[in-house]
């Protein structure tokens, strides 16, 4: 792996484990001296997360980590309209394949529900919600989604300690599916916005609560829905 990649896929972690706090200078030159790297791979990390909306960066005053808790909540509000737009454009031009290859991802969200198993509802989460970006279509969308992908980084850490409502988000899912198989844009927007907006407010709104630590190690945590 370059090492570029790798001095951005640790920062990027940091940042979304809290390990880097909000508001943290970065200094590259610290950064160089701590990673035993140049600082070429420190700026190229830096702009890539940039970039992601993680860090910001401003003329003679250096950079630092972006991300604050009520920003999160701003940045899931933005992905919401952004996924309900692609939901609504997919239940207009999904194709029977690509339907087909939801309905497979479905099981494995259902099974992976039953089954608590965090690792496989995160990955198929991830799935189902690229493909119906794909079934969207739309380059621009595609662009502004990938955007966000700092939020999705620290959305994934954040679930890790959160009490979240995994069979809720299975029905949400499936009514999203309904829609998009019946064709129906305005239902998959309305079904798309919702699951979101109620996931932004379970992770980040105001009665937001931490998962206790020792029912969720007997229980090997509760499982991650990611909207």
């Amino acid at each position: 792996m370059p090492v570029a990649e790798q001095v951005y896929r640790r920062l990027r972690d940091a940042i979304a484990a809290g390990r880097l706090a909000p508001r943290a200078r970065l200094s590259e030159r610290e950064l160089s001296a701590s990673f035993g790297v140049s600082t070429s791979p420190i700026k190229a990390a830096l702009k890539r997360l940039e970039q992601e909306g993680m860090v910001v960066t401003q003329p003679r005053r250096g950079t630092w980590v972006a991300f604050a808790p009520e920003k999160a909540h701003e940045m899931g509000l933005i992905r919401a309209a952004l996924e309900g737009i692609a939901a609504r454009l997919a239940a207009e031009r999904i194709a029977p394949e690509d339907l087909s290859r939801l309905q497979a991802i479905m099981e494995e969200l259902r099974a992976a529900t039953r089954a608590l198993d965090r690792d496989a509802l995160v990955d198929a989460n991830d799935r189902y919600h690229a493909l119906i970006l794909k079934a969207a279509d739309n380059v621009f969308l595609t662009n502004a989604v990938r955007g966000l992908r700092g939020y999705f980084l620290i959305t994934q850490a954040r679930m890790r300690t959160m009490r979240l409502k995994p069979e809720l988000a299975m029905a949400e899912h499936e009514a999203i599916f309904a829609a998009l198989a019946a064709h129906d844009a305005p239902a998959a927007e309305q079904a798309m916005r919702a699951h979101i907006a109620r996931t932004v407010e379970t992770l980040w709104g105001e009665g937001a609560a931490p998962a206790p630590l020792k029912r969720a190690r007997a229980r090997r945590s509760v499982p991650a829905t990611q909207g």
